[in-house]
């Protein structure tokens, strides 16, 4: 080998070895930032169940209490006294995130079956249970609820009966 040919492999050998231990050719780094907000947990607060009071035992109807809280039957049905009232619930959290509310499970008892529940949400008008995109709660807006009952008319006077359904509510 000649001298002109062994420095040019010192050169292309040192050229080599620096590379080797030049990170910033090897390697590029980039930080990145996590971002992550918290916001208020959804709470629904059960403030009053549904009450129908006293209705005529041994007649099948439908009966029906508003969000208002009145009472009416379909038939021949007739309410005779007692406390009524629709559900009250309060929802809470988020100021900025809408909610979704609506019913379900309807489960009979007493031979009573819940059915067609109807909503009042935030002092709004009375409708179906199914609110897409009502509004943030905040501390808290009020779900009033009514519900049909439809009874089979088996019932005896003082017989009680305590059916049931499910009220859900997501946030969007």
């Amino acid at each position: 080998m000649t001298k002109k040919m062994e420095q040019l492999a010192l050169r292309f050998f040192i050229v080599a070895i620096a590379l080797l231990f030049s990170a910033d050719a090897l390697a590029a780094t980039q930080s990145v930032t996590v971002n992550i907000s918290f916001d208020t947990p959804l709470t629904l607060t059960k403030v009053s169940d549904i009450s129908f009071g006293a209705v005529k035992a041994g007649v099948a109807d439908t009966y029906t209490i508003t969000t208002a809280g009145v009472v009416t039957a379909a038939g021949s049905g007739v309410w005779l006294y007692g406390t009524k009232a629709a559900a009250n619930i309060t929802i809470a959290g988020s100021t900025t995130d809408t909610v979704n509310i609506s019913v379900g499970g309807y489960t009979a008892n007493g031979g009573v079956t819940p059915a067609n529940a109807t909503c009042a949400y935030n002092g709004g008008g009375a409708g179906s249970c199914t609110i897409a995109s009502a509004a943030a709660p905040g501390a808290g807006k009020t779900l009033l609820v009514g519900v049909d009952a439809q009874v089979s008319g088996t019932q005896v006077a003082g017989a009680t009966a305590a059916p049931t359904f499910t009220v859900t509510v997501i946030y969007n």
